[in-house]
């Protein structure tokens, strides 16, 4: 397959993922679970339908934009209000699973050597951040729960990595010792953060001197690729320096990125994000069609899934319900643990919690770059396939009808409402108008009054629709839905004058603009 052939082949596949999601949107099912179904389809079809890529250039090209997205709308208080729940995930979970799934797979597989046991295990014991993040944007959860979950598939890489590394080196020399573990570990961490806190400081550099609003956008998707691939080249952690990087930004995004910035760049990155989301899963279902080749006849697939794909599934799924429930849940009832979370976990966020480990494409890379002499590892491949689709399916197809029936809600706790927040920045500009008012010429004084009039009821509004309850939100939404109508009209007015040949071009296309905004104000305001 040439280069145009190719580039013809991923139009096809993007194309292909947008008919599948539409087609999960309709069925209420998870895209990323279509997606991989269409993937192993296309690879079922024969070696005509699909093409070899390098899991590592997929893993360098897609998977660091997809971070940085994540890591820059992460509410960085809340992780840190969180960090010692997302730390016992990171840390203690993750070993937890390699341990529990080296164990179950050796009892059932006793001829499979101790090393590729735990090569498993590492490989497949950290959630990934981007099957999480494609689970969770569908189904609506309490902020705290969001939090952790979203912190723990950001960060633990460093952990899975390190057991991953142990494993390889134990395979090929019989040892690694403790000091070396640590050694690689705090590589891993300490450099991967330092190169990501280095570009996040050349970034907030750069905004500042460069003032155009796409070159901005076009820079941070350059800074995602180029804090992975730093970090990687020398030792460090590529995703914790691309999550770190992206956190910084997310903390100052409001102070130093324009409205007309943050305004393109969420419609540049949602796009992109949704391309590439969806070729991620795409991918992984096609790998299995190198995977069956590599295994050879259906007799080896299917001794393997017994022996050794299954119990890993299962012990996967195992292990983190009991770490969730020991380490998180009951410390957090008994009061010994958690306490500046502000409130226990409540028996629906534990068992959300403990279904939502998703693995995905970091897993099946890491186990596509094992070392071709590396024991046992078709197995291990197609194992980490199995684990990938069966925890996608079973939990992520699931998730969404767990959640239903829990019923679960968004606790707000001590913050103030969104209708709060929005009476005290309209008061804070109502007092600074009234302070203007008294200030100006009489001749000025007219326009300051209107705005002050405006201004008053829009506080009036928003106290109405927080405090009176359920009536006056609906009388609020009927106001909102006529300014709609309003904008609806002008916009047939505008069309029509360009219609016409009473305006120019450029003339339609500011107008319109405004008009857009204005829409997608009164649609936000809608939003319940």
């Amino acid at each position: 397959m040439n280069n145009v052939e190719l580039f013809h082949y991923i139009l096809l596949l993007v194309c292909g993922a947008g008919v599948l999601t539409w087609i999960a949107e309709r069925m209420a099912v998870p895209p990323a679970v279509v997606l991989l179904f269409g993937g192993v389809a296309i690879a079922l079809m024969g070696r005509n339908t699909t093409v070899d890529m390098d899991p590592n250039l997929v893993l360098t090209a897609v998977l660091p934009p997809l971070l940085m997205s994540s890591a820059f709308y992460t509410a960085w208080s809340d992780f840190r209000r969180e960090i010692f729940s997302i730390l016992s995930l990171v840390l203690g979970a993750v070993a937890f699973t390699t341990v529990a799934v080296a164990v179950t797979v050796h009892a059932f597989a006793p001829a499979l050597a101790w090393p590729a046991c735990f090569a498993l295990g590492a490989i497949v014991s950290p959630p990934d951040a981007v099957a999480a993040k494609a689970i969770l944007d569908r189904n609506p959860l309490p902020s705290r729960l969001v939090t952790v979950l979203e912190g723990e598939s950001l960060v633990n890489d460093a952990t899975g990595l390190l057991l991953y590394q142990m494993s390889i080196a134990a395979a090929f020399t019989g040892q690694f010792t403790a000091g070396r573990a640590t050694g690689v570990f705090l590589m891993l961490t300490i450099v991967g953060i330092a190169v990501g806190i280095a570009c996040g400081q050349l970034m907030m550099w750069l905004i500042k001197h460069v003032t155009d609003p796409m070159l901005r956008i076009v820079l941070t998707f350059l800074m995602a690729w180029a804090s992975y691939s730093v970090a990687e080249e020398l030792g460090g952690s590529g995703v914790l320096s691309v999550v770190t990087c992206g956190l910084m930004l997310g903390v100052r995004q409001h102070r130093a990125f324009d409205a007309l910035t943050r305004v393109k760049a969420a419609a540049a990155w949602e796009v992109i994000v949704f391309v590439l989301d969806a070729l991620v899963f795409i991918l992984i279902g096609l790998a299995l069609h190198g995977i069956v080749v590599r295994m050879g006849d259906t007799s080896s697939m299917l001794a393997t899934s017994a022996s050794v794909a299954l119990p890993a599934l299962v012990a996967v799924i195992l292990s983190r319900l009991v770490w969730v429930v020991v380490a998180i849940y009951l410390p957090s009832r008994v009061g010994s643990g958690h306490r500046n979370a502000g409130r226990r976990w409540q028996p629906g966020e534990i068992a959300v919690l403990a279904w939502a480990g998703v693995r995905g494409v970091v897993s099946l890379a890491a186990a596509l770059a094992l070392p071709e002499q590396f024991p046992n590892r078709d197995a291990i491949v197609f194992s980490t396939f199995l684990v990938i689709f069966g925890t996608l399916v079973i939990q992520g197809g699931s998730l969404a009808v767990l959640i239903r029936l829990i019923g679960l809600r968004a606790v707000r706790g001590s913050t103030m409402s969104e209708l709060e927040a929005r009476s005290h920045t309209f008061r804070a500009a109502l007092t600074e108008l009234e302070k203007i008012s008294q200030a100006v010429k009489d001749e000025d004084r007219s326009p300051v009054r209107q705005l002050i009039d405006e201004y008053q009821m829009r506080v009036r509004n928003n106290e109405k629709a927080h405090s009176a309850g359920k009536e006056h939100i609906e009388l609020r939404a009927r106001h909102l839905r006529l300014e709609l109508d309003l904008v609806t009209i002008s916009r047939q007015t505008l069309l029509r004058l360009h219609r016409e040949g009473k305006i120019e071009d450029s003339v339609l296309h500011r107008l319109e603009a405004e008009l857009d905004l204005e829409e997608l104000r009164l649609h936000r305001l809608l939003e319940p």
